[in-house]
């Protein structure tokens, strides 16, 4: 259902990472601000991995997703599920220590991330929050499943996901605060930083070259990429709830927040109305007055990100070496075949993951009225707009149902790999 040429790869990627160095530069050198998302924990009861799932809402506020489907599956394949009470809480045994890629759905809902979790003997450890919290998206699932298909990369980052082998009580410093989901404005907009999962040389590793989409009310409203050290910036958003996905080599995220203005934060703290003169509002009582000054997640690794929520089988489609598809990847075999139009692709641009359109803007082809994913024209209709268009990932995602909750061992093939044009 995609078809991208090799040659174009090369050609975004290019394209795009000389747009981000010129404009993604927004942290100073040595600044280092805590992530966005809770994703550390150190569980007070061995193996087991407690919180709870939320929808994050205006001026600190949150909503518990009840029934939510959690997995967490670990770098060897192991899936583990649990789900959400009607208070949004989990509680999933047999966690072992290490680095997962976490997943939460529920009507309408969805969340993705790393997850860490330490072993309590560790030293350092002690610094570590005991329950985690879930920063959800109001985001439904088959978006999400269909830009991994359009947005991920033929191939996985080779960088292997691994807890840090000392100084737990340094990384402490960098991961953990309570300012969960709340981001303050930057000149009118959003900043933020993708890392990796895990850490590489007991610190954080930039996601580069990674796809970013800004959501809102099931709409896509901003795009960008990040740069070669995982930083981003969006212009011009203004303040209110919004969901950020991000897609690319070294893998997945999306999670709900809050953007506040800096008029708003001057409120609140002009405001105090609780104990100890700090504002606490919302579900799980959020300090208002408290807000990260820019994004920060650490995406859910690759490959088994892949692997949505429950069972996720991936299918290696066939590489078309030649014929009427010129050697293109092809998706559920030769779309030619079955009457969809083949295209140009440096004639039109990239559609939106989130609506209609697909690859193919110019109102033909993919999305432009018919084929996959339905209406909608393009990103920009030829201009990329800083979003890198990368190779239809190797596979079909096609979500199955498991109600078995115990672990279950999934080895996914090797990617398949664009044909040479």
């Amino acid at each position: 259902m995609r078809l991208l040429v090799a040659g174009f790869m090369l050609f975004a990627v290019s394209f795009s990472s000389a747009r981000a160095a010129d404009s993604n530069t927004v942290q100073p050198a040595g600044t280092l601000t805590p992530l966005t998302l809770s994703q550390w924990v150190c569980p007070s009861d061995a193996d087991t991995l407690v919180g709870r799932v939320i929808l994050p809402s205006v001026n600190g506020e949150a909503k518990a997703i009840a029934n939510a489907k959690i997995a967490l599956l670990s770098g060897d394949g192991k899936a583990i599920h649990g789900q959400t009470n009607e208070l949004g809480e989990f509680r999933i045994e047999n966690v072992l220590p290490g680095v997962y890629s976490l997943t939460a759905k529920a009507e309408n809902v969805f969340a993705c991330c790393a997850m860490h979790v330490i072993n309590a003997a560790s030293d350092g450890a002690s610094e570590f929050p005991s329950e985690v919290e879930i920063a959800a998206a109001n985001v439904d699932y088959t978006m999400v499943k269909t830009a991994m298909i359009r947005y991920l990369p033929p191939t996985a980052s080779e960088s292997v996901s691994r807890l840090p082998d000392a100084q737990y009580g340094e990384i402490a410093k960098r991961v953990c605060s309570d300012q969960h989901f709340r981001v303050l404005q930057s000149e009118g907009g959003l900043k933020g930083v993708i890392h990796l999962a895990g850490t590489q040389d007991n610190d954080l590793a930039g996601a580069n070259l990674t796809n970013i989409f800004i959501v809102k009310d099931g709409e896509m409203i901003a795009r960008t990429v990040t740069d070669q050290e995982g930083n981003f910036r969006v212009s011009s958003i203004p303040a209110g709830e919004y969901a950020l996905m991000a897609i690319g080599s070294g893998g997945v995220g999306l999670a709900g927040f809050e953007l506040v203005s800096e008029a708003d934060l001057t409120d609140a703290e002009s405001n105090p109305s609780s104990e100890n003169g700090k504002q606490l509002i919302g579900l799980f009582k959020h300090r208002r007055k408290n807000c990260c000054t820019c994004f920060e997640m650490q995406v859910a690794p690759m490959p088994e990100v892949v692997q949505c929520v429950e069972e996720v089988v991936i299918e290696q489609a066939p590489v078309v070496a030649d014929g009427c598809c010129g050697g293109e990847v092809i998706m559920d075999g030769c779309g030619c075949q079955e009457g969809v139009v083949g295209i140009d692709p440096y004639a039109g641009g990239f559609g939106d993951p989130l609506a209609g359109g697909a690859y193919g803007g110019g109102g033909g082809g993919y999305g432009g009225g018919g084929g996959y994913g339905g209406g909608g024209g393009g990103f920009g209709g030829g201009d990329m707009g800083g979003l890198i268009g990368l190779a239809a990932i190797g596979g079909i995602i096609a979500a199955t149902t498991n109600n078995d909750d115990n672990p279950t061992i999934i080895i996914p093939p090797t990617p398949a790999t664009p044909a040479s044009p």
